[in-house]
């Protein structure tokens, strides 16, 4: 397999960090894009209002970069406000989705449901059966009786043992 003749070795991971690095450029354009909320950019004004008091800017520039700061829609417009106050990083919006909770890597919730189910299975049978096959009332309300007794708590062993994701 030959190379290109304008192609030129290059390091190691050179093709990897420029992928890397084209994604963090494309990353930052779409976070510069998103709107910002009020919330933020009282947070910038306020960090404004710092910088005058330590005197890193002055009165007018405190003015003009806090109006706009109030008129900012996009994180790239607060970023613009910001520049030059080696300040803090902006604020990061907020994911909309909310990360799951976390799930239970303890094997003892899943071994005591199997364990409990071992030994209620057979009323819960049971039960099913005297309801489904006997031959009469009094055996139908035994079966109905097993299972309201044994189901519901199995039931719940196993929603507690096997959290939803």
């Amino acid at each position: 397999m030959s190379m290109p003749p304008h192609h030129t070795p290059s390091a190691p991971g050179d093709d990897a960090y420029a992928r890397w690095r084209r994604l963090q450029e494309q990353a930052d354009a779409e976070r510069d894009a998103l709107f910002v909320s009020d919330a933020e950019r009282d947070q910038v004004c306020r960090r404004l209002s710092a910088a005058f008091s330590e005197g890193r800017i002055t009165a007018p520039e405190l003015d003009e970069r806090t109006s706009l700061a109030l008129a900012a829609r996009t994180y790239g417009d607060l970023e613009d406000v910001m520049a030059g106050l080696e300040a803090p990083a902006m604020p990061v919006p907020h994911p909309l989705v909310a990360a799951p909770p976390a799930r239970s890597q303890s094997i003892v919730p899943r071994l005591l449901f199997w364990v409990v189910g071992l030994f209620t299975a057979p009323f819960i049978l049971g039960g099913s059966g005297l309801l489904l096959f006997g031959d009469g009332p009094g055996s139908w309300i035994a079966g109905i009786v097993m299972l309201v007794l044994f189901l519901p708590g199995l039931v719940a062993l196993y929603r507690w043992a096997h959290p939803r994701r």
